[in-house]
């Protein structure tokens, strides 16, 4: 199966209407910003990570724009680089376009985790012979209602991506008592969304290449209505809730395609990608085309080909290596096409956004990592890792929950996940309650026993590291950490 992203090839005249030159600045920051460290941090104290680090947004649900899509932005550089040499780089704010992409699967897989409606067709979601029938398909299913519907209707991957997320935290959810044990992801209520009048103008889609195509909403209402008096929780966090969310008050938001393309001069780009022989809407290419249009960027007439490893373990290691040597292109270039190809259809424009870069000064000496099965493709944490920084070598291994460092200077020092309880009691003094030092014993117990790590998939006989399944497999370890009776903990609180 060929993808669109990362074809790496030159790509096709573009009927493009910017026309401008690259603007200095960049993207606009309208949504809640990003914590650093997407990657689980190691063991305290124990030097440089093994992993990159690499800006995620919190969970939750994105701030959305005119366009009804989430739009967030952060000013780091990627990755955790530093810029080397010369004059400091100017701000690049290539946050957007990345960002975004995580935001949306956190809103499509989160938040419908919690809010779907019905089982859609399997037929209506399947891919279309043309890109304006796979763009008209998704509004349709805006709407018939169908949330589950609208991501089944996402190109493959993307879909995956959040079926994927919204099976297990659903599990997770029954686990722990939040959601009634007869939930069904595919059957859940709570929110409903309502399309009037839309219209695309066909004879303004902008062909991009032969596998992306820019299809233009220029009329219509879409309406969406949420009320979670119908969403599946258990009894005993509705009771808990209920003095503090109006159970019986639904709120409605309707954004007016008309009045919005009316207001900006030009029509809503809905992006549409190819996949084998058929067309699919794309929100991480829709996305990426808002923050291009945003800034007065064209696509790149040609992207960067993916350049997958012959297992999980040596793309998880070809990864850390780019890092540290400051290679973005690489690093770009070791995501999966299908998952992340926007990315490298997008890498020219985010090196020149993202200014000069250069090496870490880290050198990896060693990696040995353990792999298991995750769903969707294989998890690969860390065993033993060596750098060496500054002349001198650290070195951390795991073994079970605990943790040893080497440091130069201070010898031999380990961490278990029990010494984080008995350290939170000492530190603490009596000012944190007991039940919360036992629940953060217990979580980081769960993540030290999981192991730090990514998670790598596999595309065309290729191995790939995938931010978003890495991410996402964080959340779900975190979440496997705690039980009900912590979540009965948090309902006495909410009751104070």
């Amino acid at each position: 199966m060929s993808y669109p992203g990362g074809g790496g090839g030159q790509w096709q005249p573009q009927n493009n209407p910017y026309g401008q030159q690259p603007q200095q600045g960049g993207y606009p920051q309208t949504g809640p910003q990003p914590q650093q460290g997407g990657y689980p941090q190691g063991p305290p104290q124990t030097g440089p990570q093994g992993f990159p680090q690499q800006g995620y947004p919190q969970q939750g649900y994105p701030q959305t724009g005119p366009q009804g899509f989430p739009q967030q932005g952060f000013e780091q550089q990627p990755y955790g680089y530093a810029p080397t040499g010369g004059e400091p780089p100017k701000k690049k704010r290539t946050g957007l376009v990345i960002t975004a992409v995580v935001a949306v699967l956190l809103l499509v897989g989160g938040a419908v985790t919690f809010f779907a409606l019905k089982k859609s067709d399997p037929a209506a979601n399947a891919g279309k012979d043309t890109p304006a029938v796979a763009a008209k398909n998704l509004i349709e299913q805006l709407g018939s209602g169908d949330v589950v519907g609208i991501m089944a209707s996402l190109a493959p991957a993307e879909a995956a991506l959040s079926k994927d997320y919204m099976d297990s935290m659903t599990k997770e959810m029954k686990r722990l008592e939040i959601l009634k044990p007869d939930a069904d992801p595919n059957k859940m209520s709570g929110i409903e969304f309502k399309s009037e009048n839309i219209k695309f103008d066909e004879a303004k889609a902008e062909k991009i290449n032969d596998r992306l195509t820019i299809n233009k909403l220029v009329e219509g209402k879409i309406t969406v209505t949420s009320d979670i008096s119908k969403v599946p929780l258990t009894d005993k966090l509705m009771d808990a809730i209920g003095d503090k969310v109006s159970l019986t008050k639904s709120e409605t938001k309707t954004w007016d395609i008309t009045a919005e393309v009316q207001k900006r001069g030009t029509p809503i780009g809905i992006a549409t990608i190819k996949v084998g022989d058929e067309w699919y809407p794309s929100a991480f290419y829709t996305i990426a085309n808002v923050g291009l249009e945003e800034e007065k960027l064209k696509w790149p007439q040609q992207g960067f080909a993916p350049q997958g490893a012959g297992s999980a373990q040596e793309a998880a290691k070809q990864l850390v290596t780019a890092a540290m040597d400051g290679d973005l292109k690489q690093v770009i270039s070791l995501l999966p096409p299908d998952e992340a190809g926007v990315l490298q259809d997008l890498g020219p424009v985010l090196l020149e956004q993202a200014g000069k870069m250069g090496p870490t000064g880290v050198k990896l000496n060693e990696l040995e990592t353990d792999v298991k099965d995750v769903t969707g493709g294989k998890q690969v944490t860390v065993k033993k890792l060596s750098v060496t920084v500054e002349g001198e070598t650290v070195t951390v291994s795991r073994e079970g929950d605990c943790y040893a460092a080497e440091v130069p200077g201070q010898g031999s020092q380990k961490m278990c996940a029990d010494d984080i309880t008995q350290l939170l009691q000492q530190q603490g003094r009596g000012k944190i309650p007991a039940p919360a030092v036992e629940v953060i014993g217990r979580v980081a117990a769960s993540v030290m026993k999981t192991g730090v790590g990514v998670v790598a998939t596999e595309v065309d006989g290729k191995w790939y590291v995938s931010p978003i399944r890495s991410y996402y497999e964080l959340a779900l370890t975190v979440f496997r950490g705690f039980e009900p009776k912590d979540v009965d903990a948090l309902i006495e609180l909410l009751k104070k």
